[in-house]
């Protein structure tokens, strides 16, 4: 008798053609299964599924988005999300009033009233129209940066290398089309295991299942693995799961079969976790597998399949590898194989295949936290890094992406590094395998935020491997994100001096459009220019003019982020590299429509450039800078990171021309009020602090400073207790300049510079002289509680111990003589012998 089913078989997906939706059509189909097995559709209807996305607009993240649908909605395969990307960004644009794209890799629509998408990863910008300067608001100085204002929508362009691609996808883009690759990758490895395991056994039917089952009870291990065999190829067909699934004892008897014979066959373990994989691929079925402890019991076969390994190792003296390696050179006619070897090898093929399939089944159910936290308990993660010594790429890949996710937690991050897992991630840097090198560089960029680990992956060597891959472009985002981290540590900033890392990154930094795509790149120029060794490197040849022309060309506030880097070097060589371009700079800084994160990096620059031939009294005449930075070193009239530049420029301008110009724009009181509004910010107080000694080096500036801001004296003293040193060092040479060109001012620091010092001591004698016994203290050091005088008052006990008083404890205080008794006690009986004066008083002094 024939049976019926019905099936909804997925169909076309579209936008709705006037709402924020998503149309995704479908077919429920009525089959009939025959008793010979063969399926027959009996009917047909059609139907919809609307996906309302009523919350989308311009600044919502797409690719995002796209995967939350997928995930809800089990009609769009997980293949669909570049179409599922594309329709939405075509309701998007559709809310914006634009054209919808072309296609998934089309350029972007030219923008009508607001900004485009965000722009894709390293592509370049679109013609800039001018923008309108927006309206500055109330009481703000003239000249005040404006924020900047949102990016048009640039066209494909080119990459990180400057090669133009067919594509201009977001990070998030290729992320997950990365991410989707590589879980394509593994469920074709595995449908490889199941062929090949397939071909030991005749087709399997739906009908025959009863027979397969009666088969789990046979006592002939060929039998029970045949059956299992077969009713692993059922489950492969997902239209079976909902009989399959509902079965009383199907998935009971299967898990038991694998508890209590899966030490005795290999293939047995692999037909029956394969069946409980299948089913894993999806995450409504998880607690089923649960239920029946499948997970415990794959995480105790993968136990003993290692220990397997590991005892054949110390038995025969060769391992997988080994065996591998001998394998690819008889590939090759160098070796042959013995039949001893040829088992090893059709063994450990079996045992990789049985291993794949069981990581992948427990990676799937690692998607619950708690589950993954029970595989943490049963050692996952030692098992995943013992796999790491096998030769199977797919199974490298597996176990380092499961790895990669369990990285993020702390105690699995603490278990990788006992197991030394950096020295056996780097034998695979480089390897062939793209994907494989992909994900061990992946790997290695998530434990990389590890201090210690970072110090294992320099001490083997990873900075010149992973310079090496610098030029290769679908490594380079997660290989600078890598070389940064190691960056960040400062004895390992010179490191990169002696590899070709300075040379590619100028090449990255003079080639791309937008360094805001590129993070990583920027990120690491940044650490590594704060190296003077590095700096003085990247400036070699007319390599600083190149990069100071493009900054100025581009105006992109990363590039001159990195200039500034350059500047603060101590050395006035690199500082005169900036001479000619000063001028410029001022200019830019005074450009109307310069946006506040470009003004700050100008500025920052400008504000390290003490140049000491430089005529800075010209270039203050000239672009009249003093009025300039005074309107915006009002407390309050501008963010703090820009006034603490100013503070700082105001230093640097400061010399024997400017001092008159400086006095009369107001800058010195309005600095001495803002010290006074800053007083808890240690680097306010230590730049304006610089500026004050810049300005007591000159007779006008000093003059104005001591002479109206009179207490700046006492504010300098005050600070020689600061806990900041450099802030206790710089005010200290300022009062020193003090001392040294006014007398009067002099005698009056040093009673100050006493008062200061003795704070302590000075109120203790303030005071009357019954409260300072209160302050007295204790004889010898310990409290009256604790010392007990005698009675007959030559001596006294502290705990214990009877002590002699001292000499000066004596009434009367006269000489020692040889008659003088006085320090005897009373029950002493005398000493028959004699002692000289000198010796008693050696005797004493031991």
């Amino acid at each position: 008798m024939s049976e019926t089913k019905k099936k909804i078989k997925p169909g076309q997906i579209e936008a709705h053609p006037e709402e924020l939706a998503i149309v995704v059509h479908y077919e429920v189909q009525e089959v009939s299964t025959q008793p010979d097995g063969s399926q027959k559709v009996v009917s047909k209807e059609p139907g919809e599924k609307k996906i309302s996305v009523k919350s989308l607009s311009e600044k919502t993240n797409v690719p995002l988005l796209a995967t939350e649908i997928i995930e809800k909605c089990k009609l769009i395969h997980p293949s669909k999300a570049g179409q599922v990307e594309e329709l939405l960004y075509q309701l998007q644009n559709r809310g914006k009033g634009g054209a919808a794209p072309a296609g998934k890799g089309a350029a972007a629509a030219a923008p009508v009233a607001k900004a485009a998408p965000a722009p894709a990863k390293g592509a370049a910008p679109a013609p800039a129209q001018p923008p309108s300067t927006p309206q500055k608001p109330a009481g703000q100085p003239p000249g005040t940066p404006q924020k900047k204002p949102q990016a048009a929508s640039p066209a494909p362009g080119a990459t990180l290398n400057g090669k133009p691609t067919a594509k201009a996808q977001s990070r998030l883009d290729a992320e997950a089309e990365e991410r989707a690759e590589l879980q394509q990758r593994r469920q074709t490895q595995a449908n490889q295991i199941f062929k090949m395991q397939q071909k030991q056994y005749e087709q399997a039917y739906m009908n025959k299942l009863h027979t397969y089952i009666e088969g789990l009870y046979e006592e002939d291990m060929n039998l029970k693995v045949r059956a299992t065999g077969m009713i692993a190829q059922l489950f492969r067909n997902t239209e079976n799961f909902e009989t399959l699934l509902t079965h009383e004892t199907l998935l009971q008897t299967l898990a038991r079969v694998l508890r209590e014979d899966g030490k005795r066959s290999i293939d047995l373990c692999t037909n029956i976790v394969s069946v409980f994989f299948s089913v894993s691929n999806f995450t409504q079925f998880h607690g089923v597998i649960m239920q029946n402890q499948v997970g415990a019991l794959t995480m105790d076969l993968i136990d003993l399949e290692i220990k397997r390994t590991e005892h054949r190792a110390a038995e025969e003296g060769i391992s997988p590898a080994m065996v591998a390696q001998k394998a690819l050179e008889a590939s090759q006619g160098q070796v042959t194989l013995s039949e001893r070897e040829k088992k090893l090898l059709a063994l450990i093929q079996k045992q990789d295949r049985l291993l794949y399939i069981a990581f992948y089944m427990l990676l799937n159910l690692s998607e619950d936290i708690e589950v993954e936290r029970k595989m943490k308990k049963k050692n996952i993660v030692v098992y995943l890094v013992k796999m790491l010594e096998r030769s199977n790429v797919e199974l490298l890949i597996l176990a380092t992406t499961f790895l990669k996710k369990l990285s993020i937690y702390k105690e699995n991050k603490e278990t990788m590094a006992s197991c030394k897992i950096v020295e056996k991630l780097m034998k695979f840097v480089p390897v062939l395998n793209d994907v494989l090198l992909m994900s061990v560089l992946r790997l290695l960029h998530n434990l990389s935020f590890d201090n210690t680990l970072r110090d294992d992956m320099v001490k083997h060597g990873l900075i010149p491997k992973a310079v090496e891959l610098m030029s290769v472009p679908r490594f380079q985002p997660v290989v600078l994100g890598l070389l940064y981290h190691i960056s960040m540590e400062d004895k390992y900033k010179s490191l990169f001096t002696f590899t070709d890392c300075l040379n590619r990154m100028y090449d990255m930094l003079m080639r791309v459009q937008d360094l805001r795509n590129t993070p990583e790149l920027i990120a690491l120029a940044v650490n590594l220019t704060q190296n003077p060794r590095n700096a003085e490197t990247l400036c070699e040849g007319d390599r600083f003019d190149k990069m100071i022309r493009r900054a100025f060309q581009t105006c992109d506030e990363l590039m001159f982020k990195v200039l500034r880097n350059l500047s603060q070097q101590d050395g006035l060589a690199i500082k005169r590299r900036f001479g000619p371009y000063v001028e410029q700079l001022v200019t830019l800084l005074r450009a109307p429509d310069i946006t506040a994160e470009l003004f700050v990096e100008v500025l920052g620059c400008l504000a390290n450039l003490y140049i000491p031939e430089f005529d800075f009294l010209g270039l203050v005449r000239k672009h009249d800078l003093l009025t300039f930075l005074a309107t915006y070193a009002q407390p309050g009239a501008v963010d703090d990171d820009i006034l603490l530049e100013v503070v700082m420029f105001v230093g640097v301008l400061c010399n024997e021309g400017t001092a008159p110009l400086i006095c009369q724009s107001g800058l010195v009181a309005t600095l001495f009020t803002l010290m006074g509004d800053k007083k808890e910010d240690d680097e306010f107080v230590l730049q304006i602090a610089f500026t004050f000694h810049k300005f007591l080096l000159h007779d006008e500036t000093r003059t104005m400073l001591l002479s109206n801001t009179q207490q700046v004296v006492f504010y300098l003293v005050d600070l020689l207790q600061d806990k900041n040193k450099e802030v206790r060092r710089v005010a200290d040479q300022c009062l020193d300049i003090i001392m040294d060109t006014d007398e009067e001012w002099a005698v009056r620091i040093r009673n100050l510079k006493f008062e200061s010092f003795n704070q302590e001591w000075l109120d203790v004698v303030s005071q009357p002289p019954d409260q300072m016994a209160a302050h007295a203290r204790p004889r010898h050091g310990y409290d009256e509680a604790e010392v007990d005088y005698s009675g007959d008052g030559y001596g006294y006990q502290i705990s214990d111990q009877r002590l002699v008083a001292d000499f000066e404890d004596i009434g009367g205080g006269g000489a020692w003589g040889p008659n003088d008794v006085g320090i005897m006690h009373a029950n002493y009986d005398g000493y028959e012998g004699t002692y000289d004066e000198e010796e008693l008083r050696r005797g004493y002094a031991m």
